[in-house]
């Protein structure tokens, strides 16, 4: 003897609305993982470029020291200025090697400088430069 279902039973009904609570709870979590990674990219790109400002003018001399943002540049707009007022970048250089190449016309030497910017040890840069002298 066969028994035909007509229709599904209590324990099918709530294991498939198990599955679709998971897959929307699943759906939620990657959502809110991908919104912090995008606020966490934005406060990046945004203190490397605060740190662009400084490092475009900074002078030649080695500093170890903390800049604020709005001491190093001048800016007309009042809302930009409270902003940067607040942004505290630690700037050290640290002399990495000397060569120095001597002949019988010329003496040169070459500096090879290291400079690291932070802004709250969230975001950090570090820029090279060369120096030549006689």
């Amino acid at each position: 003897m066969s028994i035909t279902k007509d229709g599904i039973s209590l324990i099918e009904v709530l294991i498939s609305i198990m599955l679709i609570s998971v897959v929307i709870a699943s759906i939620f979590q990657i959502q809110k993982n991908n919104l912090n990674f995008l606020e966490k990219s934005k406060s990046t790109i945004k203190n490397s470029e605060y740190i662009s400002l400084v490092a475009l003018n900074k002078e030649d001399k080695l500093i170890n020291k903390d800049l604020y943002l709005n001491n190093e540049i001048k800016f007309n707009d009042d809302d930009l200025r409270k902003e940067l007022k607040s942004i505290k970048i630690n700037v050290k250089d640290k002399e990495l090697d000397t060569l120095k190449f001597d002949d019988d016309k010329y003496s040169v030497s070459i500096k090879t400088i290291e400079t690291t910017y932070k802004i709250d040890n969230t975001t950090q840069k570090q820029f090279y430069r060369f120096t030549l002298d006689n």
